[in-house]
């Protein structure tokens, strides 16, 4: 399987119409749209996501990535970065169902942490719904440790990777 990953822009039109598809085809399940944002209501809108991502990244420096097979947009990432802080979170990760358990998810987020590495980022969080049990367990597997918060964001485990 060759994968190749690109940055995308939700203010470019074309991208953005691209996008638009891929992501109503993927959150036609309420799960998935719960799992990847519990803010987000179902059915999915479009437009409310890219608000969403526009308003964070309007605060904040967040990316958007897509990851493609053959040209066809198969999973996606976006990661904030907050340079000050040396820090950033990974936001969301989405793989298409037809691609998932094939190492789609990893290659994404071994590019975010690459990334964060190069505009030197020490520490990687992100925030995960506690039944999501595969993310759970990817992130366990390539080195993310659970850590314990007092007060729970939105009923979520967060995850923390200290970077090399």
């Amino acid at each position: 399987m060759y994968l190749k990953i690109e940055k995308v822009n939700y203010s470019n039109k074309k991208e953005s119409r691209i996008l638009e598809s891929v992501l109503e085809n993927w959150f036609k399940n309420p799960k998935d749209l719960c799992f990847i944002d519990p803010t987000m209501k179902y059915p999915f809108k479009f437009k409310k996501w890219a608000k969403l991502i526009d308003n964070i990244d309007k605060r904040n420096d967040i990316k958007t990535f897509c990851i493609k097979e053959n040209n066809w947009m198969i999973g996606m990432g976006n990661i904030l970065i907050d340079e000050n802080s040396e820090t950033a979170q990974i936001m969301h990760i989405f793989v298409d169902e037809k691609y998932r358990r094939n190492g789609v998810a990893m290659k994404m987020v071994e590019y975010l942490e690459k990334l964060a590495k190069s505009q030197n980022i020490s520490t990687i969080d992100l925030l995960i719904m506690p039944k999501n049990d595969p993310a759970k367990n990817l992130f366990k597997k390539i080195g993310f440790k659970e850590i314990i918060i007092e007060k729970k964001t939105m009923n979520t485990i967060k995850f923390r990777k200290e970077l090399d």
